[in-house]
């Protein structure tokens, strides 16, 4: 027994000693907090004009900070969080966005100047069509950006063809009217959306439609040639000259309109009937002479949805134009059953 009680205050030395070196061992090795933000700092900053430049962009739109709180998570997308939120000092109810920065320095620079380009292009934007920016704030620690946005609760349009599938044409003709009229405001001021989809239009509880998620969006600059050739946006809404990387313009924006007519027609992205999986999905587009289906629907919405899926970007009309088709001018309804479904 005695043997025992001599083991058992051995190994309570051993136990012991190492514990209160331990503090020790942490606070040589590892880099305090303030070292981090500072080592990140450096990442992001990359110098002081860029700091000041972020310090320009983080300015509230209305030169008043907004203080808030946040609240429950009302949307989750690939590279943000999106919640809900409180004007502490007037209740008003808002969106913040929630973007997780990478611990990785490599990636940290390439996120937080696509963060800045699309803050930048959000504080230009103001129009009735487009989803209203309020200010932008990095956390002390530098691990993560808030954007603070309009809060919409009628929720996303996918969200309403999942609850109700298809829209009645009326509808149809009231949401996409909206939506063109937004995409026309962006193209005028040298804008692509570049990831229209039913997931980015915001519809408010009285039937107000805004487009919003700018990520992927391109400004094109005065002196700047008007194509682009990066791959950019979801595979069902993307054009073929998109996928095809032959150079896409405002235009690429339109066949993604058409494709989100018969999203609000059918109640699926087009393309779904034939594959769920995204690499088939961009071999269909890219095929010449392959169309999506058109849903069953009226002459005039078909002739719209025909007109903004020319393969040939160069034959797709203006949003301008779009504004100016029958579908939305007309004032006789239509019977959608008319129209049997069949390929373009």
């Amino acid at each position: 027994m005695g043997n025992g009680c001599c083991h058992r205050s051995a190994v309570r030395i051993q136990v012991g000693e190492p514990r209160e070196e331990k503090p020790n061992i942490v606070r040589l090795n590892l880099p305090t907090q303030l070292e981090q933000a500072r080592q990140r700092k450096s990442v992001l900053y990359q110098g002081e004009a860029s700091e000041n430049t972020f310090t320009d962009l983080s300015t509230p739109r209305t030169g008043k900070i907004i203080r808030w709180k946040r609240g429950e998570l009302i949307g989750e997308g690939a590279y943000a969080k999106v919640y809900q939120c409180m004007n502490i000092e007037t209740g008003e109810l808002l969106a913040v966005k929630h973007f997780r920065l990478s611990d990785d320095p490599k990636k940290i620079e390439r996120e937080f100047i696509n963060l800045k380009n699309e803050i930048t292009l959000l504080r230009e934007l103001n129009h009735p069509n487009v989803v209203q920016y309020y200010q932008t704030e990095l956390s002390n620690e530098m691990t993560s950006i808030d954007v603070m946005l309009e809060y919409v609760p009628g929720g996303s349009l996918k969200k309403i063809l999942q609850k109700y599938d298809f829209l009645e044409e009326e509808v149809i003709k009231n949401y996409g009217k909206q939506l063109v009229r937004g995409l026309a405001y962006l193209h005028e001021n040298g804008i692509i959306h570049r990831d229209l989809k039913s997931a980015n239009v915001l519809v408010t509880t009285s039937g107000i439609v805004k487009l919003t998620d700018f990520g992927s969006s391109k400004k094109f600059l005065e002196n700047e040639g008007k194509l682009s050739r990066s791959l950019k946006g979801s595979p069902y809404w993307m054009a073929p000259e998109v996928v095809l990387r032959e150079g896409h313009t405002y235009s690429a924006d339109i066949w993604s309109l058409g494709c989100v007519l018969i999203e609000m027609s059918s109640g699926q992205p087009p393309w779904s009937n034939y594959s769920k999986d995204a690499k088939e999905v961009l071999k269909l587009i890219s095929t010449p002479d392959n169309y999506p289906i058109i849903p069953k629907c009226s002459r005039t919405l078909k002739s719209l949805i025909h007109m903004c899926l020319q393969r040939d970007q160069f034959l797709r009309p203006t949003a301008q134009q779009v504004l100016e088709h029958e579908f939305f001018v007309e004032n006789s309804n239509e019977d959608c059953s008319l129209t049997s479904t069949r390929p373009l």
